[in-house]
């Protein structure tokens, strides 16, 4: 049952994709953030230039904030490989990564601790990566730097918090990876709806929400705080995405077990009537990290990015 829970709500890491040339890897940096409260959480930093521009000095033109998937899991291991792709053709980009609380360089999701646990829920994830991204902001100011573009990327459970925070930063682009569109327990209800485990599994789930416990942070269920599961089912996620006017790129795959059948075409179909527009991209036989039996469409959905971007101007 847990392993269905983390495929539910679980992080999007692929395995490692090498870049095309090994003297193209952007070099990775590892910065610690210190929060006001007197918290900390780590933070990884990609450069990444046209390959053309030799002039490195050159101000960055796309912040991509990244917001990665659930559970204890550092980045790190799958760094630069996962951007991929994404080769600054659209200009000079920066992407930072401000990790959960907790997790450490080294951290594999094996053991996440009881610290982590009681900080692992979206409030808590809201106001701190909202003030990482307004700290980074204010220190490219300082630089003289105003980027063009400034982009939310959602990972799995990542996209939850992305547009949410698009909307409080004024951004001017949303990426979504691997995510559904929709509410999580209804994302969690549609797939119980058709397997047993889950079932039983959400009913569980469900009869432990009905009561607030006294520590709503220690109080488990399905291996998540309590606190969790109150605050990410009262997020109306399609909504959110429907109250933005910026372009919105999402990417999938089409035999992710975690995306309802259906949902991608009923966000479409939301998106139609409030007449917006959602670009959808549609990755055949790739699973949650985008990943196929005989190809990994990861490095081709980050160069989607990178032209999209240039197609659709701030």
């Amino acid at each position: 049952m847990l392993l269905l829970l983390v495929l539910a709500f679980g992080t999007c890491l692929p395995e490692p994709v090498m870049a095309a040339s090994q003297d193209r890897q952007p070099p990775v940096y590892l910065h610690e953030f210190q929060f006001m409260d007197g918290g900390k959480a780590i933070y990884y930093q990609l450069e990444k230039y046209p390959w053309q521009q030799a002039d490195v000095g050159k101000p960055v033109v796309n912040l991509v904030f990244v917001l990665s998937g659930s559970d204890c899991i550092s980045m790190g291991q799958f760094l630069p490989q996962y951007f991929a792709g994404l080769e600054a053709e659209s200009g000079r980009t920066q992407i930072l990564i401000l990790h959960k609380r907790h997790i450490l360089p080294g951290s594999n999701g094996k053991a996440c601790g009881d610290a982590y646990t009681r900080a692992d829920h979206p409030s808590r994830w809201q106001t701190d990566q909202l003030e990482f991204m307004r700290a980074q902001l204010a220190a490219l100011q300082k630089q003289g730097q105003t980027p063009q573009r400034l982009i939310m990327m959602g990972i799995s459970e990542g996209a939850e918090l992305a547009p949410i925070l698009a909307r409080q930063l004024s951004a001017t682009h949303l990426v979504l990876l691997s995510h559904a569109g929709m509410n999580a327990l209804d994302v969690y209800a549609a797939l119980a709806a058709n397997n047993p485990r889950m079932k039983s599994a959400w009913q569980q789930l469900q009869a432990g929400l009905q009561l607030q416990p006294a520590d709503p942070d220690a109080s488990l269920l399905h291996g998540r705080s309590w606190r969790y599961w109150s605050e990410i089912a009262s997020i109306p996620q399609t909504a959110n995405l429907l109250a933005l006017d910026i372009p919105i790129l999402l990417g999938f795959g089409d035999a992710d077990p975690v995306i309802p059948d259906q949902a991608i075409a009923q966000l479409r179909q939301h998106f139609q009537a409030a007449g917006k527009i959602i670009d959808v991209r549609r990755f055949p036989g790739a699973g949650h990290s985008l990943s196929a039996e005989e190809k990994n469409y990861l490095p081709d959905f980050m160069h989607q990015i990178d032209n999209w971007l240039l197609e659709s101007r701030p």
